[in-house]
């Protein structure tokens, strides 16, 4: 009985390896797939651990510099107020005396100087909106100045500061001398003697001696002895006696 025995357990072990096999195989393989995740999980944790304590360590930036800089300090005892000048007090707090303080615009502009040419007074009225009767001519025309008794010889002077624009002889008014002034005016002196004080290009200061009267002009020989004083602004003629008040 006992070697029958014997002899069938291959045959029921190889059937139950028939009949159990499958299920056998697929609890390995389960039993391989955990292990393996398990595997994974536990080294993929690892790593993930490892990162975490890589970030936690706080960054500190820090300055190469920081170490051999150290801030400048004054000491207390060079840090002082304005000295006082010895022998005084601080101006414009004490002393009666204050310091006004200096600007261009509180500077005061000197206006310009207007003086008489001569010292004579009108003899021929400025005429251009009128005509007025010549009594060279014996006609009326219009007159662009101002004629202004003074006897021959007599000085002349610039009525303001200015340069010398021209000196010519004028076929009509004589020999003639042109200032031209800073404020768009030019004075004209008509009637002088010959050879004028004063050459083009020269500056002149109000009451300087340009010339002597003359008898030069022969549109104005039939008059009294004069200076014929005309005024032009930006070069149309204007009325002398504004000028020179």
């Amino acid at each position: 009985m006992q070697h029958n025995e014997s002899n069938n357990q291959p045959g029921g072990f190889r059937k139950m390896l028939k009949e159990k096999g499958y299920y056998i195989l697929l609890t390995l393989c389960i039993v391989a797939v955990g292990v393996s995740g398990a595997v994974f999980v536990s080294s993929a944790l690892r790593q993930s651990q490892e990162a975490q304590e890589t970030l936690s360590i706080p960054a500190k930036a820090t300055d190469p510099d920081q170490d051999t800089k150290t801030p400048q300090q004054t000491p207390a005892s060079t840090q002082t107020s304005p000295a006082t000048p010895q022998g005084g007090t601080q101006s414009g707090t004490q002393g009666g005396t204050q310091s006004q303080p200096q600007t261009g615009s509180s500077t005061a502009i000197a206006e310009s100087v207007t003086v008489a040419p001569v010292s004579g007074t009108v003899i021929g009225d400025y005429a251009m909106e009128a005509l007025a009767y010549n009594a060279t001519t014996q006609d009326w025309r219009v007159h662009n100045g101002v004629d202004l008794a003074a006897a021959e010889g007599e000085t002349v002077m610039a009525a303001r500061d200015g340069t010398v624009t021209a000196v010519y002889e004028d076929e009509a008014y004589g020999t003639t001398v042109v200032i031209q002034h800073d404020d768009g005016y030019t004075t004209h002196y008509c009637n002088l003697a010959e050879g004028p004080a004063v050459s083009a290009g020269q500056a002149v200061a109000a009451g300087d001696a340009i010339g002597v009267v003359g008898c030069t002009a022969v549109l104005e020989l039939g008059e009294d002895s004069h200076l014929h004083f005309a005024v032009f602004l930006d070069g149309a003629p204007v009325d002398p006696n504004e000028f020179l008040t």
